[in-house]
């Protein structure tokens, strides 16, 4: 069955956006950093393979599982030289994996897409090992321009409003943005502890990008990061969170 990425070109989409995928690598790093067992992993909605150079370099067999057909395929041919990678077309809801299997998942760029993400959740619980890790990504409703946005129109109901926002302006693509509460109960009703979170993209702005240098940008991104990461503010567009099968 087609789904709707087999006729979107996704690799596309990340021309241009060197700051915001160097900002997913360094979060990344920083969490696969405190999972002390390396030796399996699952990255559910892997896509292209975007993220699998990084955590095929660390972990000793990685599954990368991807609906779309088109994606799949893009993903073998640019990870061809890693021979500890599998491929497998599934979706989160229904992973074609087996109960306690891997020490780490990702779910990374895809929850904004789900319709039944706590599905995804309970799928990636069942397939973690006992005491697993695993690292969840999503869209955060309430980042900083939100609120500043909410505050301006009186809106501050939208910021406690638990409802996740669909911000989609094309017909075959959910994208919704979830509150960071919201996503915590999702994640404590399904068996996972949370153990870290990190505000991601915090500098995506097109001024901050076109006006300061790349390098500069990342070193201000990670310093930011690990502040937000001990006061658990949620102010970028993206929220990391690295969770613990109970």
């Amino acid at each position: 069955m087609a789904v709707p990425y087999d006729s979107y070109d996704y690799p596309r989409y990340w021309l241009g956006r060197e700051y915001e995928d160097s900002a997913e690598r360094i979060a990344l790093k920083k969490f696969f950093a405190k999972i002390p067992k390396k030796r399996t992993l699952i990255d559910i909605g892997g896509g292209f393979g975007r993220l699998a150079n990084l955590y095929a370099n660390v972990f000793k067999n990685c599954l990368l599982i991807e609906p779309s057909e088109k994606l799949l395929k893009l993903a073998k041919i640019k990870l061809i030289k890693y021979k500890n990678i599998e491929f497998k077309m599934g979706k989160a809801e229904k992973l074609p994996a087996d109960d306690n299997q891997f020490d780490a998942a990702l779910i990374i760029r895809l929850s904004h897409h789900l319709s039944q993400l706590e599905k995804a959740l309970q799928e990636a619980h069942r397939v973690l090992k006992p005491g697993g890790f695993l690292i969840l990504e999503f869209a955060n409703k309430i980042h900083l321009k939100s609120i500043i946005r909410a505050i301006f129109k009186r809106k501050l109901g939208y910021l406690l409003s638990h409802v996740p926002e669909n911000i989609s302006t094309h017909k075959d693509f959910l994208f919704l943005n979830y509150h960071p509460t919201h996503i915590k109960s999702l994640l404590l009703a399904n068996g996972f502890e949370i153990r870290n979170t990190l505000s991601v993209s915090n500098f995506r702005h097109p001024l901050f990008k076109k006006l300061i240098p790349l390098p500069i940008l990342l070193l201000l991104e990670s310093h930011f990061s690990r502040l937000t990461s001990h006061v658990s503010l949620f102010l970028g567009p993206s929220i990391f969170i690295l969770a613990q099968k109970t």
